[in-house]
């Protein structure tokens, strides 16, 4: 028999190769096909055999369809996040949310109807499913290969290319059966759009979500177990428990506890609760908790976040950083010498249950998203009695975990026997992968004519009396109904990629690339990451958002696919620009962020800066797409800007800059009263600048104007630090922010105290533009030539009404301090 499995990704082999090598060794030939990883198809060692082969399958179609059928896909698989038994799983909703098609979104959002009846429009887009035909490319892949079989996993990605797959075994008579790739695929992914012949899965629970999430018939499901765990179960430890422990600077004498890590889309913010669970073992009452050895086992996508994490000051604490998705012995070892694993919502729970070791989960507010906020994790602590004990909160997790590490290390009852029902369901001692190979082989037979000369055979059945023919033809009302909706597709496309662009970006040869890149994310579905912005806030402000606000408005990028990547404080300066926004801090440990800093080309010597997409820029958006969990997006960067820049500084044109700038004022929610401030006073910043440099004439410029001020106003200095050359004078008129607001974030608190003062005077730079942008008037000082452009800018948005007035004055010694006209208002 010849079969063909579509894997996806050569990643997934992993969890069938024991099935594919039992199915070549019983004579069957056997093709591997999925998508080009890192330039190469490569299938590993596992699966090396004479019958097995490996290649490349289309994934894009070729036809008319190819631009609409993830639009129409998403859609569908949206909607069944409408369905009320995902109104807990908000962690699903929400992803599904970010994933699904963005006009579709914006769709659903203005047109509430939707969710009222998301039955009749989930049958409305299946039956636009059924009338899309198959894919010419993917048919013709089939027909030269000339299967008798196709097995098809993960099937139930979004917008999955696989589902054209199962169509074409439908039209040509191949059988085909679908294998769930994980244990939680068929509650947070898309749907079997098109039903399979028989679908494998592990145990009643899957078989569940099967007939009552996806619409299988009962009598197309068997149940087989999970086959990606026989080794695992026929493990043994490779190492002594002392010679372990000692490898990971743990004490052999101590109990251990093993802390399993969560992926991304669970445990977004895990580090941080990794880090107060461990500082509360050690601040336990118990001692045998309080002394306990610690071993953290990051997630394995997740390991490099973790290569500079230090736990060292709490003793007796280990780091495994082996972790990887093949480690299989690696993992063995540390549940085997475990005396209790705890972890969010992790399959790596279920080795545990394998290995008997018991299990412990914390379900804690502002981390429990992952976990309460999914379906799958309700099995781990409800199906077949449970497997893990819940927490509430670190008082009764350390009173749990005193009753397991106060007892001799056994096997625990209760993790085996879910490992059982769950994994292995037809047999404690029974592997897997033959009962698979067994249920792969029976459900087909051949019982027709050979291969014919127009393709394949006419006549497939299976075993269990399934009949399967070529479908010739489809029905006659179908024909009319696929012209109307690709038409009424069509029409919708052209409107939505009609950009007017008359600026230096749309007419410069030299910007062309800019402009390709923004039709590229204007034509396409999958959310935009805006940034990462790593250069200043008043560049952040007179450039980027502007220059991101005018992209929006051009191209018609929704606030629903914008995802802001920038620092702490600053979200709202994006105010309705984006619906989503991430500190870029928060995706790196203090340690990682030391490391990155050392790594990266200082910015001054970068010209100019963030000109190309950098490595740390890389690492951004690739955490950041694990923490929304994204697998397609694209990426607006701040070397769009200042490439625009550049080509317009090379031109002598940079005036021409303002056409692709849109200055917004500040957003009045930001104008929150500091109540530890003085009613009415001047912000005053005494911190040197680029243009007014630490020497001795602006030391002594700054404390002259510092104490001029002071003499006829109430002051507040908004430096985050006071220069050492700056003398504050001892007065009740001054007053130094950083003191008095020393529980906010520094930033946040400069803008509330800037947006509520009378006027601002101080050097001209960053916290000058700042105080413009909060619509005060500004008094800037300079001894130095001025960037290009930049003053210019901050008119321009004075002059809008926009933004506070921005006067320049030289630094100089002066004989008096007058306000401007304005802050007297």
């Amino acid at each position: 028999m010849k079969i063909l499995f579509l894997v996806g990704a050569t990643s997934r082999i992993r969890n069938f190769h024991h099935t594919i090598i039992r199915l070549a060794e019983h004579g069957h030939e056997i093709t591997l096909a999925g998508r080009l990883r890192k330039g190469a198809f490569e299938l590993p060692k596992t699966v090396v055999h004479p019958r097995v082969t490996g290649r490349v399958n289309p994934t894009q179609r070729t036809d008319a369809w190819r631009d609409f059928v993830d639009l129409l896909r998403g859609a569908r698989d949206y909607v069944r996040y409408f369905d009320p038994r995902f109104a807990a799983a908000t962690r699903l909703v929400r992803r599904a949310y970010e994933i699904a098609p963005t006009e579709f979104v914006l769709f659903c959002e203005r047109h509430p109807w939707v969710k009222r009846n998301w039955r009749l429009v989930s049958r409305l887009l299946a039956l636009c499913e059924d009338l899309i035909p198959t894919d010419p490319g993917f048919e013709e892949f089939v027909r030269a290969e000339r299967p008798d079989l196709i097995l098809v996993t993960p099937l139930v990605t979004f917008e999955s290319y696989q589902t054209d797959y199962v169509k074409v075994a439908h039209r040509l008579g191949i059988p085909v059966v679908f294998i769930p790739f994980s244990w939680d695929n068929l509650t947070n992914k898309g749907l079997m759009r098109i039903q399979p012949d028989r679908v494998l899965v592990w145990n009643d629970t899957q078989e569940r979500e099967a007939i009552e999430l996806h619409g299988c018939a009962p009598e197309d499901i068997v149940i087989t177990g999970a086959a990606r765990f026989d080794d695992f179960f026929a493990a043994k430890p490779s190492t002594s428990r002392a010679d372990f422990l000692t490898e990971y600077g743990l004490d052999p004498s101590r109990p251990m506890v093993l802390y399993l890590g969560s992926s991304q889309l669970t445990g977004p913010n895990e580090m941080e609760l990794v880090r107060r669970w461990a500082e509360s073992i050690r601040g336990a009452d118990d001692e045998v908790v309080r002394t306990c050895g610690i071993l953290v086992r990051p997630h394995p996508a997740l390991r490099t976040s973790w290569t500079s994490v230090d736990m060292s000051d709490l003793g007796n604490v280990g780091i495994s950083l082996n972790a990887s998705r093949n480690a299989d012995q690696e993992l063995f070892d540390s549940l085997f010498h475990a005396h209790a694993a705890v972890g969010l919502n992790t399959s790596a729970m279920l080795e545990a249950a394998i290995v008997g070791v018991p299990v412990h989960t914390l379900v804690m507010p502002g981390f429990d998203e992952g976990q309460v906020g999914t379906m799958h994790f309700h099995y781990l602590v409800e199906a077949y009695g449970g497997l893990a004990t819940i927490a509430r909160d670190f008082a009764e997790h350390q009173a749990q975990l005193a009753m397991v590490l106060r007892a001799e290390q056994t096997s625990s009852s209760r993790s085996r026997h879910f490992a059982h029902q769950f994994l292995r369901p037809r047999g404690a001692d029974q592997p897997v992968s033959p009962i698979l190979a067994d249920e792969i082989e029976r459900a087909v037979t051949i019982g027709g004519p050979d291969f014919a000369d127009a393709g394949l055979g006419e006549h497939r059945q299976v075993r269990s009396g399934i009949v399967k023919r070529q479908r010739h033809t489809t029905p006659a009302w179908h024909a009319p109904l696929r012209a109307a909706l690709l038409a009424w597709l069509r029409r919708r496309a052209v409107g939505k990629q009609t950009v007017e662009d008359t600026t230096i970006i749309g007419t410069s040869m030299s910007l062309r690339p800019v402009k390709t890149a923004l039709e590229e994310i204007q034509q396409g579905t999958a959310p935009v990451f805006v940034g990462p912005w790593l250069d200043s806030i008043g560049d952040e402000l007179l450039y980027w958002i502007p220059f991101v606000r005018w992209i929006a408005a051009t191209y018609g990028l929704p606030p629903e696919r914008l995802i802001v990547l920038s620092r702490s404080g600053v979200g709202e300066w994006y105010g309705p620009l984006a619906k989503r926004y991430l500190d870029v801090r928060k995706l790196f440990s203090r340690t990682e962020l030391d490391h990155w800093s050392h790594r990266s080309v200082p910015q001054r010597e970068q010209d100019p800066k963030q000109a190309v997409m950098a490595p740390f820029d890389h690492e951004v958006v690739e955490r950041a797409a694990r923490a929304f969990d994204l697998s397609d997006w694209h990426v607006l960067h701040p070397s769009m800007l200042f490439r625009v820049l550049s080509r317009l500084h090379k031109d002598r044109a940079l005036p021409q800059m303002a056409d692709v700038l849109r200055n917004e004022p500040i957003d009045t929610a930001m104008r929150e009263q500091i109540g530890r401030l003085p009613p009415k006073y001047v912000a005053v910043s005494v911190g040197f600048t680029d243009v007014l440099p630490q020497n001795e004439d602006n030391k002594r410029f700054l404390n002259e104007l510092l104490a001029k001020v002071a003499s006829r106003h109430n002051v507040v200095i908004v430096d985050s630090q006071v220069p050492a050359e700056v003398l504050v004078p001892s007065s009740d008129r001054v007053h130094l922010l950083a003191s008095l607001v020393a529980d906010m974030d520094p930033l946040r608190a400069q803008i509330q105290a800037m947006a509520n003062a009378r006027a601002f005077m101080g050097g001209y730079g960053d916290l000058a533009i700042l105080a413009a942008f909060c619509g005060i008037p500004t008094t800037a000082y300079h001894s130095e030539r001025m960037p290009p452009d930049q003053p210019e800018r901050v008119h321009a948005a004075s002059e809008s009404g926009r933004w506070g007035t921005l006067t320049l004055e030289r630094a100089r010694r002066f004989k008096s301090v007058q306000l401007p006209t304005e802050a007297h208002a």
